[in-house]
């Protein structure tokens, strides 16, 4: 009796063992197959620079301030060790995230609460804190303050206002491309919520704007260029939301083109404002064409925040980092058909202040 019991025991381990094996082969594998369907997709992709499109001087004057805030030293030392941990990832696809991280700094420089909505980008700016002098010296050069990141505090809540406002002020500063849209996710799946539109509605060109979105002399001290930059933003939100407001009918209202800049943003404005319920399926309207977006959940579980050190006072800013899905682009399928998901939610966990 016995043996047999240790026979069946025995049995028992031996199957588990084989189980275990089988399962660690399987997820190998799939993990294999999205690494090959993302390198494909990068490596066809053009380099960075030839798709540039900042929109506006104020724009190209704050990229060279940050440009020249990053020490190539520091630059080719962020990237050995990205590449020396993950060797999964090719040039091309850090060509594209190194990117649209120096992007996300830009953002956070014009716009008081930015979410981190790509785990991807966000890989990256972590191996920047591993450098703590250098990352301080850029974030003091570049911010005139201190830039942390929290690490991830586990939870989730919705943050919807957040990722709209993040889609806006992306577009309106850099354009749309899927390259880029592979790493943050879905665009435009939130409304801009009508109670903050309505502060720019009649507002003079002289006159600030109500509350605290945006980074001014008023709440922090920000470069001559960030100060420009918010400026214009401000004026062109102004403009757009006067036009969007004064035009109930939508007579003005031209066809959702993710490659038409100024014509999406006034789209984003107008639906924000009359059809907020219906928003992502006004901006989504075919998946297939120029409007075809990076496929993914539209759903973001945080992974950090960041606070303003300055030497007058602390200003606390939650930019929570968030990674959109958990996935961005690893999880979206294959190389080239990238389909609109308009369903999805924005989430994201409240963090606390501290840096790494």
């Amino acid at each position: 009796m016995d043996s047999m019991s240790s026979f069946w025991t025995l049995f028992i381990v031996i199957d588990l063992i084989i189980f275990w094996f089988i399962f660690r082969a399987i997820r190998r594998n799939r993990g294999n197959r999205k690494t090959r369907r993302r390198n494909a997709f990068f490596l066809s992709s053009p380099s960075p620079s030839s798709l540039s499109q900042e929109r506006h001087p104020e724009i190209t004057e704050l990229m060279q301030l940050l440009e020249q805030s990053i020490p190539v030293s520091y630059a080719h030392s962020v990237r050995n060790r990205v590449m020396e941990a993950h060797p999964e990832i090719t040039e091309q696809e850090y060509d594209w995230r190194w990117h649209e991280l120096k992007r996300y700094f830009m953002l956070c420089a014009i716009m008081n609460r930015v979410p981190m909505f790509s785990s991807d980008v966000d890989e990256l700016w972590h191996e920047m804190l591993m450098f703590t002098r250098e990352y301080q010296q850029f974030s003091e050069a570049f911010f005139g303050r201190m830039l942390h990141h929290a690490p991830h505090s586990g939870g989730s809540q919705p943050m919807p206002e957040e990722r709209a406002w993040f889609d806006w002020l992306y577009v309106e500063c850099f354009g749309w491309n899927r390259y880029s849209a592979s790493l943050w996710g879905t665009f435009f799946n939130h409304p801009l919520p009508n109670d903050e539109l309505s502060h720019y509605y009649k507002l003079t060109t002289s006159a600030q704007p109500a509350g605290n979105r945006w980074n001014t002399q008023e709440n922090i001290a920000i470069s001559q260029q960030a100060q420009q930059t918010v400026h214009k933003i401000v004026q062109h939100l102004r403009e757009r939301v006067n036009k969007a407001v004064d035009d109930p009918e939508g007579k003005q209202l031209p066809k959702v083109n993710y490659l038409q800049v100024d014509y999406l943003l006034l789209a984003v404005v107008w639906y924000s404002w009359y059809q907020p319920e219906q928003f992502a399926i006004h901006m989504h309207p075919d998946a297939t064409g120029n409007a075809g977006l990076a496929s993914s959940s539209g759903c973001s579980s945080a992974s950090g925040c960041s606070n303003w050190d300055t030497h007058h006072s602390h200003h606390h800013s939650s930019h929570d980092s968030s990674h959109h899905g958990g996935s961005s682009h690893h999880d979206s399928g294959d190389s080239g058909s990238h389909s609109s998901c308009s369903s999805g939610s924005s989430c994201g966990s409240s963090c606390g202040g501290g840096g790494d």
